[in-house]
């Protein structure tokens, strides 16, 4: 690997300095996965061992915080859509090179740089981690991997093929925690289980929009290059109900709650149990549109017995409903009160008690209830027996790329998973049964959802 250079203390001083001229304000969050980020308060950048060389598309919102927890590393280049947006980061970082379209950042640096971080929204992030992964680049793509089935076999297969070091952006799966519940199943804490609930609040406006058809078109602002942003999408008219930060509920633009937080409490789900792909996925919904999600579910994933494990029934709910959040409506062994407090849970139902998670990820140990049974799981806790993760997610990828091996959330992992996810994805589009044939990539017996496992493309572009 060639030698890095980190973000100097020089640089971080004339940063301060052009920042003391002010930065822009009310900026629009458009080509960020997650935004607007405030940025925190500058200090000196840390001191950072063996510092990677890093490049990031997208640096609003989730590429901002993205960052500035990765200050210390050398960040070759940016490249953001959006001007405006950008240029808090831009005037934070005056020295790193910056570009509107991510394939010149790719085509100009691709030599200097340790691995990229795709930091913008779902339906752009096949057709740029594409672009790095064919320029032998490491890439660290934030969840979902993508919007479509298609898609995320599509980058699995790019990155198997070039050899490249990748890693989903589902944070919680190098969580110590995580290994700490998976013990505590696999050593018969709850008994045998056989049910998982997984519920969030997600769907909640202004971030989430529900409208049953397109909407007007508005002028595109001069600091914004919109057909950049649309990448390979077909082109539609820019609308303020896309951006800032409202595209996720759109179809063709996002995967709605269960491709956004589902990536998440499904990691936690196939880590722990080891689930695999359900024979069946149904969903309820209020009603079904071409261009948006709904805006609530009800949805359940039956996984088949695999080797000692029984078959598995996976619950999701999400989104309002009359004014309040969908949750289950009881869990066992969990009060109610417990339910109703929560606003993103997973629980694991066994024969003898129920694992909690109070979190879309498995951020911190689980709880057992009933509290009698947790307090004989504590007086007699599981061994550890599986490695702790050392450091962040960020480090385990960075860790990867120096030892020459997979990551723990690499493609090989992470495309399978969002296949699972957007399975349910394509219940709630059709109203129908999902059977799927993962041998053929289309359903049994279901030729609407089979038409949605590739996306939309513009003309001219195929997905072959």
């Amino acid at each position: 690997m060639a030698p890095h250079f980190p973000y100097t203390r020089r640089q971080a001083l004339k940063t301060l300095a052009a920042l003391g001229a002010g930065a822009l304000a009310g900026s629009r969050s458009l080509y960020a996965a997650d935004g607007p980020a405030a940025a925190p308060a500058k200090k000196a950048p840390p001191v950072v061992k063996d510092p990677m060389r890093l490049a990031f598309i997208g640096v609003g919102g989730q590429g901002s915080l993205n960052l500035h927890n990765l200050v210390g590393h050398h960040f070759v280049a940016f490249a953001d859509v959006d001007d405006a947006f950008a240029a808090p980061v831009y005037q934070e970082f005056p020295d790193v090179p910056r570009h509107r379209d991510y394939r010149a950042l790719i085509d100009k640096h691709h030599q200097e740089i340790d691995g990229v971080l795709v930091c913008t929204p779902d339906h752009s992030h096949h057709p740029i981690a594409l672009a790095a992964i064919e320029a032998g680049l490491n890439v660290f793509v934030e969840k979902p991997l993508a919007t479509t089935i298609w898609e995320c076999r599509s980058l699995e297969a790019a990155a198997r093929r070039q050899k490249v070091v990748t890693q989903l952006g589902i944070q919680g799966h190098s969580a110590g925690a995580l290994r700490v519940l998976r013990e505590w199943l696999e050593a018969g804490a709850i008994g045998t289980v056989r049910t998982v609930h997984l519920w969030t609040d997600r769907m909640q406006p202004p971030r989430y929009v529900v409208t049953p058809e397109l909407p007007p078109d508005e002028p595109v602002p001069d600091t914004l290059d919109w057909p950049l942003w649309l990448a390979s999408r077909p082109h539609r008219a820019f609308s303020s109900l896309y951006v800032p930060n409202r595209w996720r509920n759109w179809w063709d633009l996002g995967t709605g709650p269960i491709g956004d937080i589902g990536a998440h409490m499904f990691d936690v789900v196939e880590y722990a149990l080891g689930v695999g792909f359900p024979d069946l996925v149904e969903a309820e919904v209020p009603s079904i549109s071409p261009y948006i999600a709904p805006p609530w579910t009800r949805a359940r994933w039956d996984f088949p017995a695999r080797g000692t494990r029984p078959a598995v029934s996976v619950h999701w709910c999400n989104g309002t409903k009359d004014g309040a959040f969908v949750r289950p409506e009881s869990v066992p062994h969990l009060p109610v009160e417990l339910i109703a407090a929560t606003t993103n849970g997973i629980a694991f139902v066994g024969d003898d008690g129920t694992a909690f998670v109070n979190d879309m990820r498995a951020s911190s140990t689980p709880r057992i209830y009933p509290p009698e049974r947790e307090a004989e799981v504590l007086a007699n806790r599981p061994p550890a027996t599986l490695p702790r993760p050392k450091g962040s997610h960020f480090d385990d990828w960075f860790t990867a790329i120096r030892e020459g091996r997979p990551a723990g959330a690499d493609f090989s992992y992470g495309a399978p998973l969002m296949e699972v996810v957007l399975l349910g994805q394509l219940a709630q589009r059709t109203g129908k049964p999902v059977r799927w044939d993962r041998a053929a990539m289309r359903t049994k017996d279901n030729p609407a959802a089979d038409a949605l496992v590739r996306p939309p493309l513009r003309d001219g572009l195929t997905a072959d």
